[in-house]
């Protein structure tokens, strides 16, 4: 990299994995405009390594540039301590990271660096950039302006071995109360609750309800249950959700497919057993599993290739030649993490309640570049994306149906059900061919429990699918 302009990511480029490995993102056969220096996300992070907290540091710079270009670009498998060490602190390929402990005592200080530029220079921000502790993946979340209490809280850094003091800001969760204590066995309980019900669902899905009447304005049934091709729902896996919660780790698809998680360690004392038993045991929401009812009374899913598959049992081959409906977002569906990499609306979450929100790559005129939960306030405001993208062999297509909340969600599938709303829309995804474009739809609705009451759209993004 160039001494004098940290700003330029010349990283080299890390040795390629093999094709079939998870840990590669895989390429999407359709792709809109991508440009680093117009994305929010990178621009904030040139204004982080020009500010008096950074612009004395080059390797603090180079390293929270090098995190998130590997990020917003979705090359999350080479955001590790060692590729960091190679990239950025120019060790060799190879290097044991247990020796050399530069990146972990690096990432302390650039952690520390962050929450002085977002407290002094980046008050005003729209945007914050964390780097969690344990892990080196840049996440975002909104930036709120007012003053902020300070607190000395013990950092125990994961990635260090050793834990430290510093002084962070402190949010209302912090201030206010300790977490209650979770009971493993009250999660298991509710999880084993959804199981037994979901068991009725599923029966009903597979022996056939009455068919809704047909809607010949809806193309978008004809791609997705056409002959030609299995047409696959998968439900969220409520499983991987508590697990998060309960250990406060996020689990990005690599980890999911390999089964990482159940490692991790749970400070509400979870045991190995309880573990994997939620890894084990197929648990999903009913707000899916109405969902999946719905799609399967469609008149033009009776044709026999329908099939409902658990996330967990998904192989990466089924989102290669079948048709997929995934519902929910990458913390209840992890796979759906594949698609989200390319498209505008992004999922970015934190293990903190109510700090999740959807990034908006490429603002238009009106538009917000987040959009949050609102849970705390009256309105109860949440976000949820519709996408309609190719598969990954660009033989089929994938439908997406992801909320913020279960609320999130259930707002899309009814705005994907509603009439009225969806045939102007797909007037404008429409060809004159009457082929069907990629495209995303963005909705706001408010939210009850689980319940939706209403849904309106926001945003749409429509892209050419390429041959």
């Amino acid at each position: 990299m160039n001494q004098g302009d940290p700003s330029i990511p010349d990283f080299l480029v890390a040795p390629k994995a093999p094709a079939n490995s998870p840990n590669v993102p895989v390429a999407s056969s359709w792709k809109s405009v991508f440009n680093l220096a117009a994305e929010p996300r990178w621009q904030l992070a040139q204004r982080i390594v020009a500010s008096r907290s950074f612009a004395k540091s080059i390797l603090l710079s180079r390293f929270l540039l090098y995190v998130c270009e590997r990020e917003i670009t979705g090359k999350i498998a080479e955001i590790s301590e060692q590729q960091i060490g190679v990239h950025v602190f120019g060790r060799r390929v190879g290097y044991n990271p247990g020796e050399d402990n530069i990146v972990r005592n690096y990432a302390r200080q650039l952690r520390h660096r962050l929450d002085q530029y977002f407290l002094e220079e980046g008050r005003e921000e729209e945007l914050r950039l964390s780097i969690p502790r344990g892990k080196y993946v840049p996440v975002y979340s909104l930036n709120y302006f007012e003053e902020r209490p300070l607190l000395v809280l013990p950092e125990h850094e994961a990635d260090s071995g050793s834990p430290s003091e510093t002084l962070v800001p402190a949010t209302p969760a912090v201030v206010s109360s300790p977490p209650a204590r979770r009971r493993p066995w009250l999660a298991l309980g509710l999880g084993a609750l959804l199981l037994i019900f979901g068991s009725a669902i599923v029966w009903r899905v597979t022996h056939r309800a009455p068919a809704y009447d047909a809607d010949s304005s809806h193309p978008l049934w004809a791609r997705l249950f056409d002959k030609s091709h299995q047409t696959l729902i998968v439900p969220s896996d409520a499983g991987i959700v508590m697990i998060q919660n309960l250990t406060g780790h996020l689990v990005p698809l690599s980890e999911y497919i390999n089964r990482d998680y159940l490692s991790l360690k749970s400070p509400y004392n979870i045991d190995a057993q309880n573990m994997r038993d939620l890894d084990a045991q197929r648990y999903t929401n009913v707000t899916d599993l109405n969902a999946a009812m719905r799609f399967s009374h469609l008149p033009e899913s009776n044709d026999g290739h329908l099939v409902v598959r658990f996330s967990r049992e998904l192989h990466m081959g089924d989102l290669k030649d079948a048709n997929v409906i995934l519902l929910g977002s990458n913390f209840s569906n992890p796979w759906a993490e594949l698609f989200e990499k390319n498209m505008n609306f992004e999922f970015s979450y934190q293990p903190h309640p109510n700090a999740s929100l959807i990034l908006n790559k490429h603002p238009q005129a009106g538009e917000l570049s987040a959009y949050q939960n609102d849970a705390a306030e009256p309105s109860h405001r949440t976000y949820a994306v519709i996408g309609f993208v190719p598969n990954l062999n660009n033989t089929g297509w994938v439908l997406l149906a992801e909320g913020l909340t279960m609320a999130g969600t259930q707002a899309a599938v009814d705005t994907l059900f509603n009439r009225d709303a969806m045939r102007p829309l797909l007037g404008q995804f429409t060809n004159a061919d009457d082929s069907l474009n990629p495209f995303e739809i963005l909705i706001e609705t408010r939210s009850f429990g689980s319940d939706s009451p209403q849904a309106s759209v926001v945003a749409t993004r429509v892209y050419k699918k390429h041959s």
